[in-house]
C-alpha cells in the first residue's frame, strides 16, 4: 500500500477503482483520529501506523497531504499509468516456464543453477538475459506461498505454517476437554540391578485439563508409549491420589481428578487400539483425534510437556533437547537419580505447576480448579477398576482346561462352573497387565466384573510379559536346528517312499505302452495285398539200383 502515495502526478478521482477509494477512505478515518484526538499526537501516530501497516514517516507524509483540505480525494493514488516493464514478454515466458520446470519441484534445488539455465535459454533465443535479482523478484509474483510450500517440500508443517489458525482450544468447564500425549524425558536415570548398572531415559505421559490448565495425572515408564502407559496415566487422572502420594512420601496435595468428557489425542497406535476405545466407551469419554500434521490442536499438553522437561533438564544427567544442545556434556556419567526418585521429582514438578500462576492469563490452575470444579459430578472410581478398563485385552474361548494365553493355561474354580455353558457363552473378555502375567483378569459373564485368574500350574511367582517372551525366545533358540538337520530325515523318508512305489506318472506311461502295442496301426490297413507264393510240387526222390556183389 505505501507505494500508492509516492508518485507526484495526480489523477482525477473518477479514474480510480472502488478498492482504491475504499483504501483512501480508511486512511482518512485514521488521520481524522490523529487530527481530532485529544491524546498525545505521537501515540496516535504509532497506533495509526500499526493499523494501516505503514511506517510513521508515511503517516507524516499522508498528514501533510490530508491536512490542507481534508478530503478523501487527496489521499487517492497519484499514479494512473502502469510502469513500463523493462523485461521483454518473451523473457518473462522463459523465466516462468523454467522456474516451474526446474525450481518448483520436490527436490527444492537452489535458485542459482536455475538462473543459469534461464540465461542460457535467453541467449539461445537471441534476447537479453535477466539478472539473478530479476528472476528472484518474479518468484512471489508467479507463485503463491502455498503452492511453493506444497511443491518444494514434503513436510506438511511448511504448508500449515502459512495457514491461519483462528480461535483456540476452548473448554467451558473443567474436564470438558482434556489432552493426553507422551514425550521422552530430557534426563537420564541410573539403576543398579543384578548384572550391572543401567543408564537410560524414561517416557513421560501426562493428561491435562484445557479449562484450568491443571495436570490431572502422569505416568513414567521404561518402555515406549503403549496401551499400558495410557492405562496407568488415565487411571491416575480419574481417581484420588492421596494413597499414591503417601506411598511415595509426598506430603503435598494434588486434588485434581475426574472423568474427562472429551479426550484429545494424536493418531498413535496406542490410541487406536481396542483397549483404549472400549475403556473410553465404558466411562463415557468421547475421543477426538487431532488432524495429522496439526500439532497446535494439542498445544496445551505439548506446552506442558516442554515445561516439565525444561525443569528436568536442569538436573544432573540432562540429555538436552538435542545432540547439539547437549554438546560435550557427559549426561550418562552425570546421571544421579534413580527411577523412583525421578518419578517423585516429576510429581513435585506437576504439583508446583498446578500452583503456579500462568504468565499470560495470570490465573493459577489450582485456584481455577477450586473455583470451577465444585459442581463436577463425582464417581467412586478406584485405580484397579479404572486400570482394568484400559489395560490391553483379548477374547478367548473357555475350555475344560481353562483359558490359554501367552502359551500358558489359566484356571480358577469359578471358571469350572462355566464349562458346561461354554458353548452358549462364546468368547470371554479378558485383560492382562504386562508387568505381571502370573494372573489375568476375566470378566464374569454373570456379574460383568473382572475377576483374577491364576496359572493352572499353580505358579505364583511374578513374571513380566517381556521376561516370558525373552525366555521363550531363548528356549526356541536352544532347540533350534539348522536347515540341513531339519531336512535330512525328510529327505530319507522321501527316498524310502519313492523307491517302494512308482510314481503316478510312471504308472500312467506303462499303461500307455500296453495300449499302444495292442492298438491297430494304420499301416496294417494301408499295406497292399500280395499273392501268396505258389507251392512247388514235391520233388520225387531218385532211387538208384542196388547191385549185389
Amino acid at each position: 500500500m505505501p507505494e500508492r502515495f509516492h508518485n507526484p502526478e495526480p489523477a482525477p478521482a473518477a479514474a480510480h477503482s472502488d478498492e482504491a477509494w475504499s483504501v483512501a477512505r480508511r486512511v482518512a478515518r485514521e488521520l481524522d483520529k490523529i487530527l481530532d484526538g485529544a491524546g498525545p499526537r505521537r501515540t496516535a501516530l504509532v497506533r495509526a501506523a500499526a493499523e494501516l501497516r505503514l511506517s510513521t514517516r508515511q503517516i507524516y507524509n499522508l498528514l501533510a497531504r490530508y491536512r490542507a483540505d481534508r478530503t478523501v480525494t487527496s489521499l487517492l493514488p497519484r499514479r494512473t499509468r502502469a510502469r513500463k516493464k523493462r523485461v521483454e514478454p518473451q523473457v518473462e515466458k522463459i523465466i516462468a516456464a523454467t522456474l516451474r520446470e526446474q525450481w518448483l519441484i520436490l527436490e527444492a534445488p537452489p535458485l542459482a543453477p536455475v538462473v543459469a539455465e534461464i540465461r542460457a535459454r535467453c541467449e539461445e533465443a537471441g534476447v537479453r538475459a535477466p539478472s539473478y535479482v530479476t528472476v528472484a523478484r518474479r518468484i512471489p509474483l508467479l507463485f503463491e506461498p502455498e503452492e511453493i510450500a506444497k511443491k518444494r517440500s514434503a513436510n506438511p508443517k511448511h504448508l500449515q505454517r502459512l495457514k491461519p489458525r483462528p480461535g483456540y482450544i476452548h473448554a467451558a468447564r473443567p474436564l470438558d476437554v482434556c489432552q493426553i500425549d507422551h514425550t521422552p524425558t530430557d534426563i537420564n536415570f541410573v539403576e543398579v540391578v543384578e548384572g550391572g548398572t543401567f543408564v537410560g531415559r524414561a517416557y513421560l505421559t501426562i493428561v491435562t485439563d484445557v479449562a484450568t490448565r491443571c495436570i490431572l495425572g502422569f505416568c513414567l515408564t521404561l518402555e515406549k508409549p503403549s496401551s499400558l502407559s495410557v492405562a496407568l496415566c488415565l487411571a491416575q487422572a480419574m481417581c484420588p491420589k492421596e494413597t499414591w502420594l503417601a506411598s511415595r512420601g509426598i506430603e503435598y496435595g494434588w486434588p485434581m481428578f475426574g472423568r474427562p468428557r472429551s479426550l484429545v489425542t494424536d493418531s498413535a497406535k496406542e490410541f487406536k487400539g481396542n483397549a483404549f476405545q472400549h475403556g473410553c466407551e465404558d466411562y463415557g469419554i468421547r475421543i477426538r483425534y487431532r488432524d495429522r500434521g496439526r500439532v497446535h490442536q494439542g498445544g496445551v499438553v505439548e506446552r506442558l510437556l516442554g515445561k516439565l522437561n525444561s525443569v528436568l533438564s536442569t538436573q544432573p544427567g540432562s540429555t538436552g533437547r538435542s545432540v547439539a544442545d547437549r554438546d560435550e556434556y557427559p549426561s550418562e556419567r552425570r546421571a544421579r537419580l534413580s527411577f523412583a526418585e525421578l518419578e517423585r521429582c516429576v510429581a513435585l514438578i506437576v504439583i508446583d505447576h498446578n500452583q503456579q500462576e500462568n504468565a499470560r492469563t495470570l490465573k493459577v490452575p489450582a485456584k481455577e480448579w477450586d473455583r470451577q470444579a465444585s459442581d463436577i459430578a463425582r464417581f467412586d472410581d478406584d485405580i484397579p477398576g479404572a486400570l482394568l478398563a484400559f489395560l490391553p485385552g483379548a477374547q478367548r474361548r473357555l475350555t475344560p482346561q481353562g483359558v490359554s494365553m501367552f502359551a500358558l493355561d489359566y484356571y480358577s474354580p469359578w471358571l469350572g462352573a462355566l464349562v458346561p455353558q461354554r458353548d452358549r457363552l462364546g468368547k470371554l473378555d479378558l485383560r492382562y497387565d504386562p508387568r505381571d502375567i502370573s494372573h489375568i483378569y476375566i470378566r464374569d459373564p454373570e456379574t460383568g466384573e473382572f475377576r483374577p485368574v491364576g496359572r493352572r500350574d499353580g505358579t505364583l511367582d511374578s513374571m513380566t510379559l517381556w521376561e516370558h517372551e525373552a525366555d521363550r525366545l531363548q528356549r526356541r533358540a536352544a532347540n533350534a536346528r539348522n536347515d540341513v538337520e531339519r531336512v535330512t530325515l525328510r529327505r530319507r523318508i522321501a527316498e524310502i517312499a519313492g523307491g517302494s512305489k512308482p510314481s503316478k506318472r510312471e504308472l500312467r506311461n506303462a499303461v500307455r505302452k500296453v495300449h499302444a502295442i495292442e492298438a491297430p496301426k494304420p499301416y496294417d490297413v494301408l499295406r497292399p495285398a500280395t499273392p501268396a507264393p505258389a507251392e512247388h510240387p514235391a520233388r520225387r526222390k531218385r532211387r538208384l539200383p542196388i547191385e549185389d556183389w
